[in-house]
């Protein structure tokens, strides 16, 4: 046939048509292939992550007495609706008894009980994963969960807590797996589904057993998803558990009051949010590529109709009918195209298989490639690609007969039509623009919002008018060299030569905004678990009693370049998300970057760690105070409360020592020196005062003041100086006693004979007291910008917070920050030492850490123990990021990493494809020229450039548009479910340098080769 002898003697065209259809069709299936993959891989990942608890609906009822049957069946008929064995496993039917039970902890003293709960199994107990023994039969027969102590065959006496309380003795016949997904749920049901806690896992009997002792308790019916579940049977889950919800309103279930627990909802929400993220970002980068593909065909195609512009023409002069003239335009590349496509369907399948692991982890799902999205993206693909042709083809088949004859087939001027459309390109680029950076988010309806395409129209465009206009002003001017004869007279003739720099400006632009998209998500995932965690290590620790936690741990790295020690309360909200670290080692030791919190480190130690007084240091076994002048306190406010009687209010310090702070009691007020007990002062090694202050042990919260003259402070019968005396070296504390108004207070004055002080308290039931001032207060804190404060009446800044043993304190806010270590935007963060000296820095309230420099967490691990520290967990920011780059946003950007190879490769593909086919061309113009006398080096020079030059200035222009892209949308882009810690630079240079050089080395090497072609001897035949 015609068209194969056709592409016998000049295959460039046919090859170059059929590579562009393959990158295409690869392109359209890759898109949907590794979309519906990390999709897949979302919904596994929240269903490992969520448990047996968060992948499990529960339908519970009371047992009503000697009614176990009626209530078991109500609550299995709700749960019925879930039952599909595609999507569910095996129901569990289990009761819980409502009182728990005790007994003696065998080979204990008798005083060592064990408090659990007895539940009773309908199922075959070898489901729990029985480990020794046998099941249950009777009322007098149970398993005990494996690593409980209790062996098989021993004997307990257990009381039921009731009332009345019931004995009876049962042996364990067996024991069983906590670890499995029945023994999780028999071994807890009621914490796992209803109070939560964690007490020690249930006696499991029978449940006939169970029924025979007429416990009062619930029954429970739990099914639990399948592992594996599909993205196909999500939509049928919600369905069910919907079901199971409406089932409660049954007859059955409204009689026996069935109630359901699930967080299923919850799941699949969180998955939904995540893909649909996902989904916008791939679907802008695989749109764009796809389109991209759609142009570089039309591009190839019309550089063929040029080309072959003068055979059509003559089918025309020879009379043929139109369906023979259309079959010869059109068969040829529609057969390549078609011939591409099916070859790019099974690479595009191939690719996936291959990017998918390297994408997503070994356990990544297969690949689905016969689903109806994959189909449709090749249908469209294939059908955009031969439209592409069609309309590219079309001019040069219908060129004017006179414009053949001269030879002329490339147009030397900008049409009407080409007007309008790069008119209306421009337009829409601009409108788009301004759309994308007035759209706070880019959502669903953004995903028409092609930053990347636009900005490179924009600029591919301007660049070409602008770009035209120069060469054309350069050209009328005598040339200088035979480069420039070639290059600028050739491109002021034939303009349209430039349409393939504008290929190169959309194939850069958008293979640089998807790989900085790409590298843009994975670094903010990191950041924020960076952020999140808050060091390379992190060591979750217990303290010894009478351990200083923050000196053993600056004892443990004397250099303060490897370990910091971290308190922290991130269970509330607000200001109650506290966070307290060494700040002398925050620099060194954090993952936390000083720029999320607005400000250096040095700045922010300075803020939190202000400059104070001398600490009041006592060192010794007992402390002594002498008073004068004890009575009604001084001032107007003596009129508002009742002198307190020193039956009804005892003085009291408070004393810091290495385990913490110590209450010492000096008895009644009354004049004279009180003397604390012997040995009630922990400070032989030495320790500091905290407070001095009354305390009220009245029966009644009646307000009380008083006031008394302290005229000596005595430490084992030593006084402490004068020095002490001066009012100007104490404050009044506030404390604990964060009331706005009205709360504890203290005045000081100064008296020929010692230090006046009045104590009042309008609660009656505060402690108002005086401290040195060693210490600030309000405590300095920097809170998230998202913190929620209640201000503090009467001073400026005050916010009600949290300290460290959990009471409320009062917080100065010395600064906001965008994102603070482990608290993010909500929480505020103190220094921990300082923290110590306001509040008793040990408390059961706050968790202890350790964090670790990188490379330093073996080391301080081993020293730790010899210090008071015991290590009980650790956990690591190479992991965090792991699990951060899991997040479907950012595998949703990740895909566009093939994508963006595949712009560079049809980009590549045009240049050196429109150079093959007007290899041709350009032979008989050197021809001519070589003939004219000029030398092959002159002449191999001026080709190389003719094609080297634009495309490598459009490169260029791609990068820019590139990078503007990415700096419009990036912000708005969902690589992300919150905006912390900030993103600071959007653009790495490093990524933007490597996709330029990789293009413009391509496009050198392509322009060598072409130019070599082009001027060496050409052989009998075309190649066009």
């Amino acid at each position: 046939m015609f068209w194969s002898r056709s592409v016998r003697r000049r295959p460039s065209a046919a090859v170059v048509l059929a590579l562009l259809a393959l990158v295409a069709t690869v392109v359209s299936v890759l898109a949907p292939l590794l979309l519906r993959a990390v999709e897949q891989t979302t919904l596994d990942d929240a269903l490992d992550g969520a448990g047996v608890t968060g992948t499990s609906i529960a339908a519970s009822a009371e047992i009503p007495y000697q009614q176990l049957s009626e209530a078991q069946g109500a609550v299995v008929a709700t749960t019925s609706s879930a039952s599909n064995a595609r999507r569910w496993l095996p129901g569990v039917v289990v009761a819980e008894s409502a009182a728990p039970v005790s007994f003696t902890v065998p080979g204990a003293s008798p005083t060592q009980t064990s408090t659990v709960q007895l539940a009773g199994l309908s199922n075959d107990c070898r489901e729990l994963g029985l480990r020794s023994g046998v099941c249950p039969s009777g009322p007098d027969q149970v398993l005990a969960a494996t690593g409980s102590g209790l062996s098989t065959g021993t004997a307990l006496r257990v009381s039921v807590m009731s009332v009345p309380e019931n004995t009876l003795t049962v042996r364990v016949v067996g024991t069983y797996d906590t670890g499995t997904r029945v023994g999780r749920i028999v071994g807890g049901v009621g914490k796992a589904f209803g109070s939560g806690g964690d007490a020690d896992p249930d006696l499991v009997m029978s449940l006939g057993g169970f029924d025979t002792l007429l416990l009062e308790g619930n029954v429970w019916s739990v099914r639990t998803l399948r592992p594996g579940l599909q993205l196909d049977d999500v939509p049928a889950v919600v369905q069910d558990v919907a079901d199971v919800r409406d089932a409660t309103l049954s007859a059955d279930g409204a009689e026996s009051a069935v109630s359901v627990q699930q967080r299923i909802d919850v799941l699949v929400d969180r998955v939904a949010d995540g893909n649909d993220a996902a989904t916008v970002t791939v679907a802008v980068a695989a749109l764009q590529a796809i389109v991209l593909a759609w142009f570089a065909q039309g591009v190839v195609a019309g550089r063929i109709g040029q080309a072959r512009a003068a055979e059509w023409g003559l089918a025309r002069l020879r009379g043929l009918p139109a369906r023979r003239r259309l079959v010869a335009v059109l068969l040829e590349p529609v057969i390549a195209t078609v011939a591409g496509a099916a070859v790019g369907a099974v690479v595009g399948v191939a690719a996936a298989a291959l990017c998918t692991p390297l994408l997503l982890g070994g356990g990544a799902p297969a690949v689905e490639p016969f689903r109806a999205p994959v189909l449709a993206a090749l249908g469209a693909s294939l059908v955009g690609s031969l439209t592409a042709l069609v309309v590219a083809s079309s001019r040069a088949s219908r060129l004017p007969l006179v414009d053949l004859l001269r030879r002329v087939t490339e147009p030397r001027t900008l049409s009407r039509t080409g007007a309008v459309v790069q008119a209306v390109a421009v337009i829409a680029a601009v409108v788009g623009i301004a759309a994308v950076v007035t759209q706070p988010r880019i959502s669903g309806p953004g995903v028409a919002l092609l930053a990347p395409t636009l900005v490179a129209i924009l600029l591919g465009v301007v660049a070409l008018r602008v770009g035209v206009a120069v060469v054309r002003r350069r050209a009328a001017r005598p040339a200088r060299s035979l480069t420039e004869l070639l290059v600028l007279r050739r491109i002021a003739r034939t303009p349209s030569v430039l349409t393939t720099a504008v290929m190169v400006v959309l194939g850069v632009a958008l293979a640089v905004s998807s790989a900085q998209t790409a590298v843009l998500a994975v670094r903010l995932a990191d950041d924020r678990a960076a952020a999140t965690l808050g060091a390379a290590s992190v060591l979750d620790v217990q303290v010894d009693e009478g351990t200083s936690f923050v000196q053993a741990v600056r004892d443990v790295d004397p250099g303060g370049r490897s370990a910091m020690a971290v308190e922290r309360t991130t269970d509330g909200a607000g200001v109650g998300r506290l966070i307290a670290v060494d700040t002398t080692r925050l620099a060194a030791v954090s993952a936390w970057d000083p720029a999320w919190g607005g400000r250096d480190v040095a700045t922010l130690e300075r803020l939190l760690r202000p400059s104070t007084g001398t600490a009041f240091r006592v060192t010794g076994d007992q402390l002594s105070v002498t008073l004068a002048e004890v009575g009604a306190p001084d001032g107007t406010v003596a009129q508002d409360v009742t002198t307190a009687s020193p039956d009804d209010v005892d003085l009291v310090a408070v004393v810091q020592a290495a385990g913490g702070w110590h209450r010492v009691d000096f008895g009644g007020v009354r004049a004279g020196t009180l003397t604390s007990p012997a040995g009630s002062v922990p400070c032989d090694d030495g320790c500091r005062l905290v407070w001095l202050g009354l305390q009220s042990h009245s029966s009644e919260a009646t307000p009380y003041g008083l006031g008394a003259t302290i005229t000596d402070i005595a430490v084992d019968g030593t006084t402490v100086g004068r020095s002490w005396l001066d009012p100007e070296r104490w404050r009044n504390r506030i404390g604990e006693n964060s009331l706005p108004s009205g709360g504890p207070s203290a005045t000081l004055g100064e008296q020929r004979t010692g230090m006046r002080v009045s104590w009042v308290d309008p609660s009656g039931q505060g402690t108002p007291a005086i401290q040195p001032r060693d210490a600030p207060e309000p405590l300095p804190a920097v809170v998230g910008r998202a913190t929620a404060l209640q201000p503090f009446a009467g001073v400026d800044g005050a916010v009600i917070g949290l300290g460290l043993n959990g009471e409320s304190l009062v917080l100065r806010v010395v600064g906001k920050a965008p994102a603070l270590p482990r608290v993010l935007d909500d929480g505020a963060l103190v220094d921990l030492s300082t923290a110590g000296r306001v509040s008793d820095p040990v408390g059961t309230s706050a968790d202890h850490e350790v964090w670790v420099a990188p490379g330093a967490q073996h080391r301080v691990t081993t020293a730790l123990a010899s210090h008071g520290i015991t290590v009980t967990g650790h956990r690591t920011l190479a992991n965090a990021e792991r699990t951060a780059e899991h997040n479907p946003r950012v595998r949703g950007a990740l895909v566009g990493l093939p994508l963006a190879g595949a712009a560079l490769v049809l980009t590549l593909l045009v240049v050196a494809g429109v150079g093959a086919i007007g290899t041709r061309a350009r032979r008989e113009d050197v021809a001519v020229l070589r003939t004219a006398g000029f030398g092959p080096r002159a002449l191999r020079r001026a080709v190389l450039l003719e094609t080297f030059l634009p495309a490598a200035v459009a490169a260029v222009v791609g990068a820019v548009a590139g990078t503007a892209a990415t700096l419009l949308t990036a912000a708005r882009l969902p690589l992300r479910a919150a905006a912390v810690p900030p993103m600071g630079i959007t653009v790495g240079p490093v990524t933007v340098l490597v996709v330029t050089a990789v293009t413009v080395l391509v496009t050198l090497v392509v322009a060598v080769v072409i130019a070599r072609a082009v001027t060496r001897t050409p052989p009998t035949g075309g190649d066009s």
